[in-house]
C-alpha cells in the first residue's frame, strides 16, 4: 500500500493493480477548428514544424484540425540549407496575427520554433497559457533501490535520462528558473536532497540533514524551499531559508507523518498529506500563522497533492483504489466523484495552464505508465509508449 508518495517510496515497492482501461470523468468543450490547408512546407524540416504545430495545437486542447476551419493558418515553412524560415498569417473572425520566425534546421530548434506558434496562438485566440514545449521531469524505478531521472517534452518526445546513479530517487520537482531539479536520492546511502541541473552537470546538495530529507518544493518566489526534515526525530513540513541556509519548523504533530508539501500559488501556504487523524489526508498550513486545516475527509487515503496556478489542488484519492481529484481549497469540499476511474492513478502534477495533469497508471507486474489528463474533458493521452516503471512525474513551470 503506497502512503506517502515520497516517504515511502524510498523505502518500499508500489503495489500496482491491474487493469486495462482509463476513463476520465467530465464533458469535453467545444474546440476551435484551425485549418492548415493554405500553409506550405517544404523539405524535411518544414514537414516537422507543421507536425508538430499540428500535435501542439490538437494537444492543447482548445483547438481540434479541420479543412474547413474558421480559424486559418497560411503562409509557409521554408527550408534552407541550414535553416528554416516560417512566414505565416494566422486569421480568425475579425481578427488577424502575422507571425514570422526562423532557426537553425536541427530538429530541436525546428521543434522549438512550433511550439512557439503553438502557444502564440493559444494566448492570442483563446486568451489562456500554452504548454507546447514545457518538460516533464520522473522516475524510472528498476527495483526499490535502482531508480534514475528521466524528463521529455509535454508532447512526449526528446525522452532523455538525466541521472545514472542507480540508487534509490524519488520525488523530482522542477525548480521555478526550469533549469534544474530538485530530488531525493540515496547517492551517499541516507536520502538527502539535491539540486542538479536538467542538461547534466554538477549536482550539489540542498538538504543533507540528519535522518529523513525529501519532498522539496520551491516557493513561487524562488527564495525557500519547503521539504521534509526528521530533525525531531518525527518527519515534520519545514521551509529552509535558499539564501542562508536556516530551517524553521512549521509542524509539531507527535505521533504522526508529514509528507509531500506543495506550494500555493501566492506562496502564502503550503498543502501536505498528514496522519494525525489516523489515516493519511490533505492539510493546509498558514506560513506567517503556521495555523494548519484539514482539506479532505472523503476515502480512506488522500495523497501526492499539487497547487495549481489558478487555485486548485489535484491529489490521489483511495475510493476502491487510488483515483485523481481535483478540489478547490477556497471553496471547501471535495468532489463526490473522482476525475478517473479503472486501474490505480498517483502522483498528479498540473501543467501551467492549470488545464492539464500528468500521472502515473498502475499497468500491472510492476510496471506504470505516464498519462496527461485533462479536467475538461478530453479523452486522456499516453505520454510515451516505452515500457517500464514510470513515476513521480513533475511538470514544468517553463
Amino acid at each position: 500500500m503506497k502512503r506517502f508518495s515520497l516517504i515511502l517510496a524510498v523505502v518500499g515497492a508500489v503495489t500496482a493493480v491491474c487493469g486495462s482501461d482509463i476513463t476520465i470523468r467530465g464533458a469535453g468543450a467545444g474546440k476551435d477548428a484551425v485549418s492548415l490547408v493554405g500553409f506550405a512546407a517544404t523539405g524535411e524540416t518544414g514537414s516537422l514544424f507543421v507536425q508538430t504545430l499540428q500535435s501542439d495545437l490538437e494537444r492543447s486542447g482548445w483547438f481540434k484540425i479541420d479543412p474547413a476551419g474558421q480559424i486559418r493558418v497560411s503562409g509557409a515553412a521554408s527550408a534552407r540549407a541550414d535553416s528554416l524560415a516560417v512566414s505565416s498569417l494566422i486569421s480568425w473572425p475579425g481578427k488577424r496575427m502575422e507571425w514570422n520566425r526562423s532557426s537553425a534546421s536541427g530538429a530541436t530548434e525546428v521543434r522549438r520554433l512550433a511550439h512557439q506558434l503553438a502557444n502564440d496562438m493559444v494566448r492570442h485566440i483563446k486568451g489562456e497559457r500554452g504548454i507546447a514545449g514545457t518538460r516533464i521531469v520522473f522516475v524510472n524505478r528498476r527495483g526499490p533501490n535502482n531508480a534514475d531521472l528521466f524528463m521529455c517534452d509535454a508532447d512526449g518526445r526528446s525522452l532523455a535520462q538525466i541521472t545514472h546513479d542507480n540508487v534509490a530517487a524519488v520525488g523530482p520537482k522542477w525548480d521555478r528558473d526550469g533549469l534544474n531539479i530538485l530530488y531525493t536520492s540515496y547517492l551517499h546511502n541516507t536520502p538527502a536532497v539535491y539540486r542538479f541541473p536538467a542538461t547534466g552537470g554538477r549536482r550539489m546538495p540542498l538538504a543533507k540533514f540528519k535522518g529523513l530529507n525529501t519532498g522539496a518544493e520551491i516557493s513561487p518566489d524562488g527564495r525557500t524551499a519547503v521539504l521534509i526534515l526528521s530533525l525531531s526525530g518525527n518527519p515534520d513540513v519545514y521551509t529552509l531559508d535558499l539564501a542562508s541556509g536556516a530551517v524553521t519548523r512549521l509542524t509539531q504533530t507527535p505521533h504522526a507523518v508529514e509528507a509531500s508539501p506543495a506550494w500555493s500559488p501566492d506562496g502564502a501556504q503550503v498543502v501536505y498529506v498528514g496522519d494525525a487523524s489516523g489515516a493519511p489526508h490533505l492539510y493546509t498550513i498558514d506560513i506567517a500563522t503556521k495555523r494548519s486545516r484539514r482539506l479532505t475527509y472523503k476515502g480512506s487515503e488522500n495523497v501526492n497533492p499539487d497547487w495549481s496556478a489558478n487555485g486548485k489542488i489535484v491529489y490521489a484519492t483511495r475510493r476502491s483504489g487510488y483515483q485523481i481529484a481535483v478540489l478547490d481549497p477556497a471553496a471547501g469540499g471535495e468532489p463526490d466523484t473522482p476525475l478517473t476511474s479503472g486501474p490505480d492513478h498517483e502522483d498528479p502534477s498540473w501543467a501551467p495552464d492549470s488545464r492539464h495533469i500528468v500521472c502515473s497508471r498502475a499497468e500491472g507486474s510492476g510496471r506504470s505508465s505516464l498519462w496527461i489528463l485533462d479536467i475538461k474533458g478530453d479523452s486522456p493521452v499516453r505520454l510515451f509508449p516505452h515500457a517500464g516503471n514510470w513515476m513521480s512525474p513533475d511538470w514544468s513551470d517553463k
